[in-house]
C-alpha cells in the first residue's frame, strides 16, 4: 500500500485543520487587539506582541498539564510507568516550561499598556478554568462518596483535576496585572432608591 503525502494534506482533514487553525489565531489576534487599542498609550506592536506571548504562555501550560497529570495520578494511585514513559512526561514538561518562561519573561518586558488586556484575560481564562475544574471534580468527589456504587481508585483522577484546578486558581492573582485605564473610568450609575438609602445610611 502506497503511502499518498499529498492525500494527507489535502485530504478533507488536512484542508479542515489547514483552514480552521489560522482563521481561529487571527480571530484571536483580533478579539485581543480591539480591546486592547482602547486602552489609552497602547501600541498596535507591543499588543500584538503581547497577545503572541500570552497565547505562547497557554501552550506552554498545555504541554506541563499534559506532564504533569498523569504523573501524578501515577503516584495517587500507586502505578509505575516505565522509564521511557517517565522521560516522554519529563521531555513534554520541560519543552513547556520553556516555552512559559522565555514568553513570560517577554510579556514582562513589554509596556504596562500594551500589556494590560490580553494579560487581564488571560489571567481570569486560566483563573476560570481553575475554578470550573475544582468545582466539577469537588462535585464528583462528593455526589460519588453519596451514591456508591464506584470502582476501586475512582477518586484518583478527579482528586488530581481537583487539585489542578485548585493550582491553577491560586497561581492566578488579579494584582499580577494592571487594570487599563478605560476599565476604571468606568462608572456604575445605581437606581435612585439605592443612592438614597446610602445618602441616608452616610448622614446617621
Amino acid at each position: 500500500m502506497s503511502i499518498q503525502p499529498l492525500g494527507t494534506v489535502f485530504g478533507s482533514i488536512g484542508i479542515v485543520y489547514g483552514l480552521f487553525i489560522p482563521v481561529a489565531i487571527v480571530a484571536i489576534f483580533a478579539l485581543f487587539l480591539i480591546p486592547s487599542m482602547l486602552n489609552p498609550g497602547a501600541r498596535p506592536s507591543s499588543v500584538v506582541q503581547s497577545i503572541y506571548c500570552h497565547l505562547m504562555i497557554g501552550a506552554g501550560v498545555l504541554l506541563m498539564t499534559i506532564a504533569a497529570i498523569p504523573t501524578v495520578s501515577s503516584v495517587l494511585a500507586g502505578i509505575s510507568y516505565s522509564s521511557a514513559t517517565y522521560l516522554g512526561l519529563l521531555v513534554l514538561f520541560a519543552a513547556g516550561g520553556a516555552i512559559f518562561l522565555r514568553h513570560d519573561g517577554w510579556a514582562r518586558s513589554l509596556d504596562s499598556a500594551s500589556n494590560a488586556v490580553p494579560s487581564l484575560i488571560y489571567i481570569f481564562t486560566i483563573k476560570t478554568i481553575g475554578v470550573l475544574t475544582a468545582v466539577f471534580s469537588g462535585l464528583s468527589i462528593i455526589l460519588t462518596l453519596m451514591l456508591g456504587g464506584a470502582e476501586e481508585g475512582w477518586w484518583v483522577t478527579p482528586l488530581t483535576l481537583l487539585l489542578y484546578g485548585f493550582v491553577l486558581f491560586i497561581s492566578t492573582k488579579p494584582d499580577d496585572s494592571p487594570v487599563p485605564d478605560f476599565i476604571r473610568k468606568i462608572k456604575f450609575r445605581f437606581p435612585k432608591q439605592l443612592q438614597r438609602a446610602k445618602f441616608a445610611k452616610a448622614k446617621k
